[in-house]
C-alpha cells in the first residue's frame, strides 16, 4: 500500500472559555491523532488566553485510501493546564475531504497544496464555542525518510533534534580542535626544552665544576688561609719547575 506524508499546522483557536475552576489566567495546549495510538501535543500557550496560537507542524504517515475517505478526519482536544490535572476545553473532528480537494486522476500528483479553513469546537457539554484555525497538506513519503520508522511526528521535535545534533556535533569538533592544539604545543615545548638542555650541558658542568672549586677555596679560607696558599703553590710550583730551581740554587749559594 502506497503512503504519503499529511501535514497538519494547528495554528490558532478563538473565543474558548475557561473552565469555572481556573483562578489564573488560561494557558492551553492541543492534542492531535490520525491514529489514537499515536498522539502528539502542541506547545502550552500562556499568553493568548481565550485566544491562543500554537502553530504547531504535525506530520503523519497515511495510506492513499485514507486520503480519498470521505470520512477520513483529524481528531482534536483542546486542554487548559491545571493545578492537579489539565481540563478539556473542547474537541474538533476535522475531515480532510472539507478541506483537501482529491487528485483529479490516479496518474496525478500526491502533493497538494496548503489549505486553510476554520472548524467549530464542540465543547464537553455539547455546544459548539469558538473556532479553530487549521491548515493541511501532502507530500510525497520521500520528501520525510523519518517516517519510514515512525508513523506520526511533530515538526518542532524535528528542528529541536536537529538543532541538539548540529550543537553536539560543534562541541564535539572544538573538544578536537582543543586537544589537537595543546598535543602540539606540548610537543613543542618538549622539543624546545631538549635542545636547550643539549645544547647548554657543556656550560653547565663547566659552571657545575667552578662552582665546586669556589666552595673548596671558600672553605680553605676560613679554616685559616693556608690550606688556600698551598692549593695555590700547588698550582704554581708544577707550572714554572725552572724558577723553582733557580730559587733553590740561589738560597744554597747564599747559605
Amino acid at each position: 500500500m502506497d503512503h504519503q506524508i499529511l501535514e497538519i499546522n494547528l495554528i490558532s483557536a478563538q473565543g474558548l472559555k475557561a473552565p469555572p475552576s481556573n483562578l489564573r489566567k488560561m494557558q492551553t495546549y492541543a492534542v492531535t491523532w490520525v491514529n489514537p495510538a499515536s498522539k502528539l501535543r502542541t506547545r502550552v500557550d500562556s499568553l493568548g488566553g481565550e485566544n491562543p496560537t500554537w502553530n504547531d507542524k504535525f506530520l503523519f504517515r497515511v495510506s492513499d485510501q485514507f486520503l480519498s475517505g470521505d470520512t477520513s478526519a483529524v481528531s482534536v482536544q483542546i486542554f487548559a493546564v491545571g493545578y492537579i490535572t489539565d481540563v478539556l476545553i473542547g474537541t474538533v473532528r476535522f475531515l480532510l475531504s472539507t478541506c483537501l480537494a482529491p487528485p483529479r486522476s490516479p496518474a496525478d500528483s500526491p502533493t497538494r497544496a496548503p489549505a486553510f479553513t476554520a472548524v467549530q469546537i464542540r465543547r464537553p457539554s455539547g455546544r459548539f464555542l469558538g473556532a479553530l484555525n487549521i491548515a493541511a497538506a501532502v507530500y510525497y513519503s520521500a520528501d520525510y525518510p523519518i517516517l519510514d520508522k515512525v508513523s506520526a511526528v511533530s515538526f518542532r521535535a524535528l528542528t529541536e533534534k536537529k538543532a541538539r545534533e548540529s550543537r553536539r556535533l560543534s562541541r564535539g569538533n572544538s573538544r578536537l580542535s582543543n586537544q589537537s592544539s595543546c598535543g602540539e604545543s606540548c610537543d613543542l615545548s618538549d622539543a624546545d626544552s631538549t635542545v636547550s638542555s643539549s645544547a647548554s650541558s657543556p656550560a653547565l658542568r663547566e659552571w657545575n665544576s667552578v662552582r665546586e672549586m669556589a666552595g673548596k677555596l671558600k672553605g680553605a679560607k676560613s679554616n685559616g688561609g693556608g690550606l688556600l696558599c698551598g692549593l695555590m703553590m700547588a698550582r704554581k710550583i708544577p707550572s714554572c719547575p725552572s724558577n723553582l730551581d733557580t730559587w733553590r740554587g740561589k738560597d744554597d749559594g747564599s747559605r
